[in-house]
């Protein structure tokens, strides 16, 4: 009979027979001051060996090497290991990771190995955030958007605060789910407003553009929500959205039990400081033109002003943009 009539079990015990003739190695689990040694089959990654051990580790990816949260800290045996693929070495270098730190999804070791996981079995998307670097904080480019609802306080004067609560966890809601559908990062909650941030895992032009994809998205989901809550408004919500990008400190901040991933620096100021000026022009959106830039999206039907920003000896062009549903974006 041949190999392919075979039910899929007996293929099976014939490619374990197979690998069970070749060396497997040794992998030495180190996890606070525990340690454990399993044995790795030849072909196997690191992850898939822990979970044929019963070892819970985080990959939410599903084990693709399209996050960063099964990384594992590497000791000895790594100066035997092969060089990330571009792939691997792609994924770790969007978190600035060491050069022992490694996905256990991609590695797939020759030799006996020592690793230490560096999350939690439970991380979330939103952990694979929390490299090595974000910890003490580190310099990188990223955009930086700052979101303001218009009068607020006029809301609370017709509302009772209950249901002022209701309306803003309704709209802080639409907000964060936009950013995770446009790779957006929430970093700061201030009352009426919030920052985000984007670029934690993508370079420069893309988070550009998808800093400008999810303000088309956020104002066309306000007015979704402006609809469906008419009945609770005493007028529509409105917003002013205001972003630059440039270097900023990024790490996280707060308190031990609770913190976030959020940036500081020259640059988030003055993003901060164009979500101001969208009142000054009656607009939704005032963007600098080096985001735009970076974006490599033409503007050029949207008014282009010269301003001085507080901190910055020279002025910076930025463009105010009325309607932002009108974004020459990329679709999503």
């Amino acid at each position: 009979m041949d190999c392919v009539d075979r039910p899929c079990s007996h293929r099976r015990a014939i490619r374990n027979g197979v690998l069970k003739k070749r060396k497997s190695v040794k992998l030495y689990y180190k996890h606070f001051r525990e340690s454990q040694v399993f044995d790795i089959p030849p072909g196997w990654s690191v992850l898939e060996a822990l979970r044929a051990s019963g070892i819970r580790h985080a990959s939410v990816c599903g084990g693709r090497g399209r996050c960063t949260t099964c990384r594992v800290k590497v000791g000895e045996g790594m100066e035997h290991l092969l060089q990330p693929s571009s792939s691997e070495a792609g994924v770790l270098k969007r978190i600035s990771a060491p050069d022992d730190v490694r996905l256990a999804c991609q590695l797939h070791p020759a030799v006996s190995l020592e690793i230490t996981p560096l999350l939690p079995a439970t991380a979330a998307p939103v952990d694979g955030l929390s490299g090595p670097g974000y910890v003490q904080g580190q310099e990188r480019k990223v955009v930086i958007m700052f979101i303001d609802i218009r009068e607020s306080t006029k809301l609370a004067e017709h509302k009772l605060p209950f249901d002022v609560v209701f309306i803003l966890n309704q709209f802080f809601s639409e907000m964060a789910d936009t950013l995770e559908d446009t790779g957006g990062h929430y970093a700061q909650f201030n009352g009426d407003g919030l920052m985000a941030l984007y670029g934690l895992e993508s370079d420069l032009q893309e988070a550009s553009v998808q800093a400008l994809q999810g303000v088309q998205q956020m104002m066309r989901r306000l007015e979704i929500l402006n609809q469906r809550l008419s009945v609770e408004l005493h007028q529509p919500l409105r917003m002013g959205i205001g972003i630059h990008c440039g270097d900023a400190i990024v790490g996280q901040m707060g308190p031990p039990k609770t913190p976030i991933v959020t940036a500081l620096g020259d640059n988030v100021n003055i993003a901060a400081r164009l979500e101001a000026m969208t009142k000054e022009f009656g607009a939704e959106l005032v963007v600098s033109l080096e985001t735009v830039s970076a974006a490599e999206i033409d503007f050029s039907a949207f008014p282009r002003h010269e301003v001085d920003v507080r901190g910055r000896e020279t002025q910076i062009g930025v463009y105010a943009v009325e309607d932002s549903k009108s974004l020459p974006v990329p679709a999503i």
